[in-house]
Formats: C-alpha cells, structure tokens, sequence
C-alpha cells in the first residue's frame, strides 16, 4: 500500500513524500522514525481518492447545512477543553456527542478518526467541507506555534462575530419583506377579489364610469385572468440576476451593480468591508503570513470587486509595496481604510487597526439598518395606502356620480 506522509527531520523542516509497498501504517511509521523523522501524518493514498457510493442517509446529511452558530460554539468548546488539559482526540469525542446537527457531528467524528490515524488536526479539518479554508489556516497556525487553544479561541471569537453581523442583515430585510409581502397579499385580494365584483354591478348600470374606475376595473380583470405574468416576470428577472451572479463570467459585474444599488448597495458595502476586515485582522493575529492572509481574505469577501481589490493587493505587496497605500489606489474601499492600515502598518499594530476599522463599518451598518427600518416602515405604509385609496377612489367615484344624477 501506498503512504503519503508528512514528518519533521532531525534538523526541524518540514518534510513530505510518499511511501511505497508498505504492509500497514505502522510500517509506514516506522520507517520514518529510523530516519531520525518525527511522523506528523501518514493517510493512506487510498483513503484520499475512493469514494464509495453514499448511502441516502448521508446523502440527506449532506443537504443539511451547518451554521456559523454551531461553528462558533464548536471551537469555543474545544479551546476550553484543550486549555484544561484534555486530549484533542477525547475533546472532539466528547463533542462529537453534544452536537445535534447530524451531518457536523459526522464531520467531527471523521476528523477524530483521521487525527487517531496520525493526520494532523488542521489537515483532517481540510479534508472536510464544512471547514473552511481560514478555519483550516488558523487551526494550522496555532498547531506550529504550539497555542493550538488560543487560536481556537480567536477563531471562535471571530465566528460569533461574523454571525451576529449576518444576523444584523437578515433582521434589517425580514422585517421589510415580511411587511411588503403582506401588503401585496392584500392587495392581491383586493384587486382581483373585491374590484372585479363591483365591476360586474356597474356593468349592469347603464352608467358612464370615469376613467379611473375604467383603468381599474381593466387592471383588475387582467391580473384575475393573468395573475401568473406578473409571477412568472419576477421570477424570470431573479433567476437571471442569480444566474449571472453565479457564472464566473459574468459574476464580477452583477456583484458591481449590488454595490451600486441605491440605498441597499451600501449596506452590502459596509457588510462585506466588516466581513473582510475582521478575517485578515483574524488571520494576521494567528501569526499566517500577510500574503496568505490576503488571498484568503479576497476568497472570503463574498464580492468578486472587493474579492479582486485584495487579490490586487496581494500583488502590489509581494512586490514589497506598502498594503496601506494599495488600498488607497482601490477605489472600492472608502479612504479612511487606507489611513487607518497605514497607521497600523507603521506602528506594528495592523491587525488592531484592522478589528478598528471592521467596528467602524459594524457600527456604521447597525445605524444605517436602524435608519432604513424606521424609513421603510411609513413609506409601506404610504404605499399600501395610496393603492388602497386610489382603488377605494376606482369604486365609489361612480357611486356618488349617480347618486348626484339622481337628486
């Protein structure tokens, strides 16, 4: 069998390669202890390429998601388990137990299984998709700085802090929506449930309607007869905005027209600048080197604009150019972020300058959800009832018209 190893020699580098014909991993081991090697994983090749056809539960599994949440509250645990003495494999058996989320508790058992195999943490973490790349990056950090704890702390410090920011942005569209869909419910009754009614009645009138309950009562009757149209265009556009926002193509200028939405598009700036800034302020403390924690950060922005402005920067900085002024050339990021990373640039405190600016932006969403919450609110409000009245207008316009001709 066929062993892929990762060990440290005698003389402290890291050394990986494969091993060839070898009975079991203990051979495997073995044979790297005899060459003065201390084993820091052996896996299987096998292991890393067959994929046995998943059974449906597992599949079920797999459609199911973990949050953020749980994410959090994993690490956390685990850092205050391994701050008080008890073994990685016994914390994350113990764990494994607690965890209600089927398909994180499969994922935490697999990598106490590959770590009981002799593979690392961060490396069995790897192996796993409900582990993402930064999460991998700073478990591997703490692991070669032997404060594996603290940085499982950090890490789960820095997940509550990203799901309180996504839940800051759920709360500030739920509420909206939640009234607007209501609203349009209502009206949906109302125009093609009462209005079409009354149509009938003043049908059977010998009446001359005003143009308003003209116009209305057409409107009426065409959304009964027609309702799905207007269904089926709302649908057709939002499938073409996710779509184009899906293909790499296309992604990087459906995510531009996000930022330049009016009102909305600087909510999803200042929530991806929180978001970005806190995960490379995340990774310049774990002690991951600026280059890498860059890259990682523009994979993590969750837009391509600001996900290319960090890639740029990346750039500009292996070049040996100043990050602070690269992301002043950045048009994407506002000017005081330059300032700010200069400064931390200059007084060797980057990543605190960076936690600074991401409490800034966080501080600056909150107001800006609580402002748009107490505007959106009377203008629903106005908007519901200006359509209610101008239908109300529609039908009893031609009432009091007759009843006028009568006296």
């Amino acid at each position: 069998m066929e062993y892929r190893y990762r060990a440290r020699s005698a003389e402290g580098a890291i050394v990986e390669g494969i091993l060839t014909e070898m009975k079991s991993q203990s051979e495997a081991v073995g044979w790297l202890r005899q060459r003065r090697m201390t084993p820091i994983a052996v896996v299987e090749r096998k292991r890393e390429t067959e994929s046995a056809s998943p059974s449906l539960l597992a599949q079920l599994r797999r459609l199911s998601t973990v949050s953020l949440k749980e994410k959090a509250l994993f690490f956390r645990q685990l850092a205050t388990m391994i701050s008080a003495g008890v073994t990685l494999g016994s914390s994350l058996d113990l764990l494994a137990r607690q965890v209600s989320n089927p398909r994180f508790a499969e994922a935490i058992i697999f990598v106490k299984q590959r770590i009981d195999g002799g593979q690392t943490f961060g490396g069995a973490l790897k192996m796993r998709r409900e582990f993402s790349p930064l999460m991998v990056a700073v478990v591997r950090a703490g692991e070669e700085g032997g404060a594996l704890d603290k940085s499982l702390d950090r890490l789960a410090s820095f997940l509550e802090r990203q799901d309180a920011l996504r839940r800051k942005i759920v709360s500030a569209i739920s509420y909206p929506a939640v009234v607007f869909s209501f609203a349009l419910f209502v009206l949906y009754l109302l125009v093609t449930v009462v209005v079409p009614r009354f149509s009938t009645v003043f049908g059977s009138l010998s009446i001359e309607l005003p143009a308003i309950t003209r116009h209305t009562f057409t409107a009426s009757l065409w959304f009964r007869d027609h309702w799905y149209v207007p269904l089926l265009i709302v649908a057709a556009v939002v499938g073409t905005f996710v779509g184009l926002g899906r293909l790499k193509g296309t992604k990087i200028y459906v995510d531009g027209i996000k930022l330049r939405l009016p009102i909305f598009g600087d909510l999803i700036l200042k929530s991806s600048m929180a978001r970005s800034n806190r995960t490379l302020a995340s990774l310049v403390e774990a002690g991951i080197p600026i280059l890498q924690s860059l890259l990682m950060t523009a994979e993590t922005a969750g837009n391509d604009v600001i996900a290319d402005a960090f890639k740029s920067i990346e750039e500009g900085a292996r070049r040996g150019v100043s990050i602070g002024e690269l992301i002043k050339r950045q048009s994407v990021f506002p000017a005081m972020v330059g300032h700010m990373v200069t400064v931390g640039e200059q007084t060797g405190h980057l990543e605190e300058m960076l936690n600074k600016v991401a409490d800034w932006f966080e501080m600056e969403l909150d107001e800006k959800i609580k402002r748009l919450t107490s505007i959106l609110e009377p203008l629903l409000i106005i908007f519901v009832g200006g359509v209610v009245a101008a239908v109300a207008l529609a039908v009893f316009l031609p009432i009091v018209t007759a009843i006028q001709s009568m006296i």
